[in-house]
């Protein structure tokens, strides 16, 4: 899931076994997600779809991945199409191991297999109508693992927990009675470091940014989101973490507001109506900084 992961279960001393089955249970659910999904495993549906790219085959899906396909082409209307799954093949061009720009020539080749819009799917199933191209789900299925994870757990009868996979967290019930989870926000100089801890009951946080993934050129930054329209990384390296109900709409808001870039990422939070929060060169924004600021002042 691109990260380290943890699971916690609150449970009575009776119910130690218990939990550990559901733990491992849990754990094995997660993994397959992953092989369902990943692109880089050569037997996930989402491989499937990109080896058949350009022909007339059709792929089926079931009401996950229907689902997880429905859910991207939402948030690619309502971000105005910067938020699109085909823009993966870009990478081909841009490798943010090195600092190193690409051969212009090279990333405007590759844009022309880039749009949402070549994906069909129907009621047959799903196919990317153009030669070459790539669907990656990346940018939503770590949140709706979470999100899963989560269900999954209580579906054993389990009534509180959290679950962390690599900081987009989904929690459930509360740790005592009537007290929250206390979850920490990273910083993003600093991952091990809690920039900002919030409290969570029945609520979910996800963090998306460009803070860890960029490649510097003559001092200046170059973000690994890229433009589905210019092929070139989005101004501005920032972190924004938003909090939902569900991992997959706090994530989704998320990454939007980084694809945005930041003179647009504010207007998009707000009009969310959402709680979140952007780090940027160690400063905070955002109505959690503001919520913080006030407990702070409180004291």
């Amino acid at each position: 899931m691109g990260g380290p992961a943890s699971l916690l279960i609150k449970h009575k001393q009776s119910e130690v076994d218990t939990a550990a089955e559901v733990i491992n249970d849990t754990v094995t659910m997660l993994r397959k997600l992953e092989s369902d999904y990943s692109r880089y495993r050569k037997e996930s549906i989402i491989s499937l779809i990109n080896s058949r790219a350009g022909t007339e085959t059709v792929t089926p899906v079931d009401t996950e991945a229907r689902g997880l396909l429905q859910f991207c082409d939402s948030l690619h209307k309502e971000s105005g199409g910067v938020f699109d799954p085909t823009v993966g093949v870009l990478n081909r061009a841009w490798n943010f191991r090195h600092s190193a720009l690409p051969d212009p020539s090279h990333v405007t080749e590759l844009l022309s297999f880039v749009g949402w819009q070549h994906l069909e799917l129907d009621e047959s199933g799903v196919r990317l109508g153009i030669d070459q191209g790539e669907v990656d789900l990346g940018g939503v299925v770590k949140e709706y693992a979470a999100d899963k994870a989560a269900a999954w757990i209580q579906s054993y009868g389990m009534t509180a927990g959290v679950v962390n996979l690599a900081g987009d967290v989904a929690t459930f019930g509360a740790k005592a009675e009537k007290a929250p989870w206390q979850i920490g926000i990273s910083d993003p100089s600093l991952p091990d470091e809690p920039v900002v801890t919030i409290e969570l009951t029945d609520a979910c946080v996800a963090t998306s940014g460009s803070t860890q993934r960029f490649i510097d050129i003559d001092g200046e930054r170059h973000s690994h989101f890229l433009s589905p329209v210019t092929g070139q990384p989005i101004k501005g390296c920032f972190s924004v973490s938003v909090i939902a109900s569900s991992c997959l709409l706090a994530g989704g808001v998320a990454t939007v507001a980084c694809l945005k870039g930041r003179s647009a990422a504010t207007d998009w939070l707000n009009q969310s109506g959402l709680p979140w929060l952007m780090v940027e060169n160690n400063r905070l924004s955002g109505p959690i900084a503001e919520q913080r600021a006030t407990r702070q002042a409180l004291r």
